[in-house]
């Protein structure tokens, strides 16, 4: 008897211990997208490979097209994380938010000021108008950026700047000849430079330094979750590393595609190049590029006057990650 009360016990504690252990919930983090563009692609990288689910973390990547409405849910707190232009982000801070923009997306501008094929000089833009995406996005700043590069001004020019829409909407406007010259991406730029339209500024290939976009969070947000944000921002670097890798150049593209809505994949090879060109291997946020932003803003918003750069950038999370080597880890030393 003792015998078999002794059997049925080892039996039931083997059953006890094949048990499974319960799933680890994932931590949700909502992060909002203003505008589907390359530079993105890390994020999306980092969601179709599962890097975010690695670090624990279910992440839900939101379109949503306007950064000033990003900025809105931002602040409502609808949002952890955003990953848009920072023009509309300083204005929040300007308004008493505490925000740490703490990832460089695209550390640059992608814009080009692309012109009517009879517009081939800085001052033939006098008195015309130019196209651009919504007044305080990267593409109007740009736009200011630019005119102060080629020695043109806004009132003493009579220059007009119109919102236009996204480069589609440019594009086809620049056609009708409804606007004078646009700010188009290296896509669109290359189509409409094959019509015959002059590229009269390559902002990119000029080095025009600019905080174009990144990702911030609300610092009361990083110092109660800070296993989360170091997951999100090991979750990128690892995408970093996957999109950087020859190897996986398909992969990407696909993914590139995918997000883009693309309807080949052959055609996200100029998405992918231009994603290789903005994006750099250590995503530091700038401070000289957000401190140009920050001049631009000032102008239309007397608020962000006297703001410091360093009020709003936190290289910190980067830097900790760079200390411990994972840089070296995940591009395995090769930059």
């Amino acid at each position: 008897m003792k015998s078999w009360i002794f059997s049925c016990a080892c039996a039931f504690a083997i059953v006890v211990t094949v048990l499974p252990a319960p799933a680890q919930k994932l931590q949700q983090v909502r992060v909002a997208l203003s505008t589907p563009t390359p530079h993105m692609a890390p994020l999306w990288v980092a969601k179709d490979r599962k890097f975010f689910e690695k670090h624990g973390l279910d992440v839900q990547l939101i379109l949503v097209n306007s950064g000033s409405l990003v900025a809105q849910m931002f602040a409502a707190g609808e949002l952890q994380i955003t990953a848009n232009a920072p023009a509309s982000l300083v204005n929040l801070v300007a308004g008493g938010e505490k925000i740490s923009f703490f990832l460089g997306l695209s550390n640059t501008t992608p814009f080009s000021v692309i012109t009517q094929p009879s517009i081939r000089r800085a001052e033939d833009l006098k008195g015309k108008k130019i196209g651009t995406a919504r007044f305080g996005g990267s593409s109007h700043i740009s736009a200011l950026i630019a005119l102060e590069h080629l020695g043109l001004d806004l009132r003493r020019d009579k220059i007009t700047l119109i919102q236009t829409g996204v480069d589609p909407d440019r594009m086809a406007a620049l056609e009708a000849k409804a606007i004078d010259a646009g700010m188009l991406q290296r896509v669109a730029t290359k189509v409409m430079t094959g019509k015959g339209f002059y590229n009269l500024l390559n902002m990119q290939a000029a080095k025009i330094q600019y905080q174009n976009t990144g990702l911030a969070m609300k610092r009361e947000y990083a110092a109660a979750n800070p296993k989360a944000v170091d997951g999100v921002i090991r979750a990128m670097i690892e995408a970093y590393g996957y999109i950087f890798n020859k190897d996986n150049k398909q992969s990407v593209k696909e993914i590139i595609a995918r997000n883009l809505r693309l309807p080949k994949i052959e055609a996200a090879e100029d998405f992918y190049l231009e994603a290789l060109e903005e994006l750099d291997r250590k995503p530091y946020p700038t401070l000289e590029g957000m401190r140009i932003v920050i001049k631009y803003v000032a102008e239309q918003n007397p608020k962000a006057a006297g703001m410091k750069a360093e009020e709003i950038v936190d290289p910190s999370w980067l830097k900790r990650l760079d200390s411990e080597g994972f840089f070296d880890k995940v591009y395995g030393g090769k930059y």
